[in-house]
């Protein structure tokens, strides 16, 4: 079982009648990339405010590592919220250099991360110099100053071109796979699905969903089939013991099976019943159908 990183316990921020985070409850482990998927307004920010101390919760808390918030635990969290901030006239290294000194960390990491991040050969150019993604990269580097443990990113990849977004992806999954933990909110599904390891929807300050993400996905995988005759199809598949169900769109059935069986077996068993199929793929739910169906139904 992996280290349980961040534990949420009954999280909540109430602005007067707005109940902006409500009772969130919701385990971390350590190496997970891990999304907060939602609409705007249904309390992503609100909650990284409060994992970082910048926001006071009204009830509720949680832990890192294990213990109570202290400063020390804090020195392991490196984080981006909203827009990365930066003195416009100094360059990428004399604004590194001054987030290290209050970070209290050697000057001598700051070329090798901005090595990591794609921007040493600009390390020279003034920051107002930077297109949007490149600032986006700055803000990443400074976050990683210190070797943090825990990455908090609050939508990273907001305002930037799909290059950009394609960029800040790639580099959030490499900096992941040096077991640095991510926990990054975003509204993008496509994103998510292809970044994140685990996933968490919320709406209205409520956790509607958790879990992880290929999980959920393999969960909402069905088979498409249809044949000539498809009231003798439905009959045929409703005397199959693996098929967990099934319903029809115009002239397919969209079939689900349990865990141990593959659409090889569907065809298989159905051919054996004598019936010949003029249509067969498989259909994988994305992570955007599964969470438009979550609010429909919350």
């Amino acid at each position: 079982m992996k280290e349980v990183v961040l534990s949420i316990n009954k999280l909540t921020k109430h602005y007067g009648q707005v109940k902006a985070v409500q009772s969130l409850e919701l385990d971390i482990h350590k190496g997970d990339i891990y999304g907060i998927l939602g609409p705007n307004g249904s309390g992503k920010s609100t909650t990284l405010g409060m994992l970082l101390d910048v926001i006071n919760p009204t009830s509720g808390g949680y832990t890192w590592f294990g213990q109570e918030p202290t400063h020390e635990s804090r020195k392991k969290i490196g984080s981006i919220l909203e827009h990365p901030l930066f003195y416009p006239y100094l360059t990428a290294i004399r604004n590194l250099r001054l987030v290290a000194a209050i970070k209290q960390t050697p000057y001598k990491e700051i070329d090798n991360i901005l090595k990591q991040v794609g921007l040493f050969e600009r390390r020279h150019s003034k920051f107002r110099t930077y297109s949007y993604g490149m600032r986006q990269r700055l803000a990443l580097a400074a976050a990683l100053l210190g070797n943090p443990e825990v990455l908090i990113l609050d939508e990273p990849t907001n305002g930037l071109d799909p290059q950009g977004i394609a960029e800040i992806r790639e580099l959030i999954t490499k900096v992941a796979a040096q077991g640095i933990t991510i926990i990054l909110a975003s509204h993008l599904l496509d994103e998510v699905q292809k970044t994140c390891s685990h996933v968490a929807v919320l709406e209205n300050g409520k956790k509607l969903f958790s879990g992880n993400v290929s999980e959920v996905l393999n969960e909402t995988v069905q088979i498409e089939v249809s044949s000539a005759d498809l009231e003798t199809l439905k009959t045929a598949i409703n005397t199959i013991e693996f098929v967990k169900s099934y319903k029809q769109e115009e002239n397919i059935l969209l079939v689900r099976l349990d865990d141990k069986n593959t659409v090889h077996d569907l065809n298989k068993c159905l051919f054996e019943k004598g019936i010949i199929l003029n249509h067969l793929s498989q259909r994988k739910k994305t992570l955007e159908k599964y969470f438009l169906e979550l609010l429909e139904n919350s």
